[in-house]
């Protein structure tokens, strides 16, 4: 079966809009419909462009679809308004279905997996009506154990004190967790968010405007109540102080604390000892790594999109397995739109861009970074997911601490305190990171080790930890070799990675996107296909 899984919505509220087209089960082509907008999160968007782009990469026209599948089963009229939707944007309406939000999220994670069973734990601020869920994956079936409805929500809990940090919900929790690294756990919260035996309670009183049947307030209201705190929220724009760094060191350990117990209660109820997770929550790379280094976990699973995009990935596999198509696993996550060389020199050349052409991009690309310089990397498909994984990145060698705060400044234009991720071959994880596990989608925490705190320190967080992505020749061979280059030209076989983005811009998706990209930041290079392109050296801080 041809079967078309979206995201995203009508509503301003409705975020992470996305297509995934699943044939026979296996996913071929997904997309997040910000990249082609340049809109962040493309609220109130249905993933019309990702849908092109989709039914295109697979050679198919929208009338070779068997079923359109969209996350959200109480949304009214939803049928409705997709059948309507499809005839007007493509002239024709495949059957449409709905299914449950979070049991989306719940397949993105276990059928991602491979495994043949495990737990599949849920987590975000609400999605219908539900904010967490506990599923037992079986084969291709998963039985639900158990579902907590919103307010009592750990997604409500973390976007209060993000508002109240003075950051934006829904958007800016990563914030809160990088913050924590600065400070220390010294507020109890439990008063907001109680650790109970079993797993946690909110008290509703704490947050504003939200009850188990009504829309949550707009992000631009104020979602938090008074809180039981020893100071007030901080104004957005206003200095960071050591305050606001210890209520977010307590408010991530309230959260570690509050999964911890509900992942550890089921566990051990089921007897299952492997975990995989999805929703918002599941973006807490801290927490993952708590969970993972727990006793009872025996391998942990957190797929590229566990954001509200993924459901689309979620939603199509729900409606295959139902019809009888086993769901496959997800090896990687570059999913998305690819250019050719011809592509990209079209773009460069409407620019007026000077650059020049090379038979190897990987060894110009070393040898730019070997230069201790500061490139965007585009190169093959796009990935699917908020985390750049080697095909949409900017690169550095992380051996020089002070390229954090270059990155930060000059590029990504963003606060100080924001860790950058580093990037190694699976074969040397093991070298780098204490307690290595194979961790493809930068979606989990390690402690570095010594030599990884001496020789790579832009990449090692405050905390001594790091974001890091695993990379595999069979997945993304070019990115492999270009670490292996770089290693071999400076010891260190590892790279800095972050997202080829600034602003609030989404991943560059396009070669426009990442030409004004480079244009308009600080970076130093830019290896797009075949075609590199450089600034002047800047001797102030070179």
């Amino acid at each position: 079966m041809n079967i078309l899984g979206l995201s995203g919505g009508i509503k301003i509220g409705n975020q992470d809009g996305a297509a995934a087209l699943v044939v026979d089960g296996e996913l071929v082509a997904a997309a997040e419909e910000e990249r082609f907008l340049g809109i962040k999160f493309a609220n109130g968007h249905l993933p019309r462009q990702a849908i092109t782009f989709c039914l295109k990469q697979a050679g198919l026209d929208v009338r070779d679809l068997d079923a359109v599948v969209f996350a959200g089963a109480t949304y009214e009229r939803f049928e409705e308004i997709l059948t309507g939707y499809f005839d007007f944007q493509f002239g024709h309406a495949p059957p449409v279905f709905l299914v449950d939000h979070h049991t989306a999220h719940a397949a993105s994670a276990f059928y991602g997996s491979g495994w043949d069973q495990g737990l599949a734990v849920t987590m975000d601020f609400s999605g219908d009506r539900k904010s967490t869920t506990v599923q037992a994956g079986h084969d291709d079936r998963l039985e639900p154990l158990e579902e907590i409805h919103k307010p009592n929500s750990l997604g409500i809990f973390y976007s209060a004190i993000t508002q109240f940090l003075g950051f934006q919900r829904d958007s800016d929790e990563y914030k809160v967790m990088g913050m924590a690294a600065y400070g220390q756990p010294r507020i109890d919260l439990s008063p907001i968010l109680a650790v109970t035996e079993t797993g946690y309670e909110l008290d509703p009183t704490y947050v504003r405007g939200i009850t188990p049947d009504q829309p949550s307030p707009s992000k631009q209201e104020r979602l938090f109540a008074d809180l039981p705190l020893p100071f007030d929220p901080r104004v957005p724009g206003t200095p960071i102080t050591q305050d606001h760094y210890d209520v977010a060191a307590s408010a991530q350990r309230q959260l570690e604390e509050a999964v911890a117990r509900l992942v550890e209660h089921h566990l051990e109820a089921s007897g299952l000892r492997r975990l995989c997770l999805a929703g918002g929550v599941a973006l807490n790379c801290l927490l993952n790594q708590r969970l993972r280094e727990s006793n009872l976990v025996e391998a942990l699973y957190v797929p590229p999109v566990c954001s509200d995009a993924g459901l689309a990935l979620g939603a199509a596999w729900v409606h295959a397995a139902a019809e009888g198509d086993r769901p496959g696993s997800l090896p990687h996550a570059y999913w998305g739109p690819e250019f050719s060389t011809a592509d990209i020199r079209v773009v460069l050349d409407r620019a007026g861009a000077d650059y020049r052409l090379v038979d190897d991009p990987v060894a110009a690309a070393a040898e730019l970074i070997t230069q201790e310089r500061i490139i965007g990397w585009f190169q093959g498909r796009m990935e699917f997911g908020p985390r750049a994984l080697g095909n949409r990145s900017i690169l550095a060698s992380p051996r020089r601490a002070e390229v954090k705060d270059e990155i930060n400044a000059r590029i990504k234009f963003r606060e100080e305190f924001r860790p950058l991720a580093p990037s190694v071959r699976h074969a040397d994880g093991e070298r780098f990171f204490d307690g290595y596990a194979d961790s493809p989608f930068m979606t989990q925490c390690f402690t570095a080790t010594d030599e990884t705190s001496r020789e790579a320190p832009a990449v090692v967080h405050a905390d001594g930890t790091s974001r890091l992505q695993s990379v595999h020749a069979s997945t993304n061979s070019a990115f492999d070799a270009l670490i292996n280059q770089v290693g071999q030209g400076t010891g260190l076989p590892l790279l800095l990675n972050t997202s080829f983005n600034a602003y609030s811009d989404p991943i560059a998706c396009e070669p426009h996107q990442a030409l004004r990209t480079y244009f308009a930041t600080g970076l130093d290079a830019l290896v797009i296909g075949d075609c590199v392109l450089e600034k002047k050296r800047r001797p102030e801080t070179r």
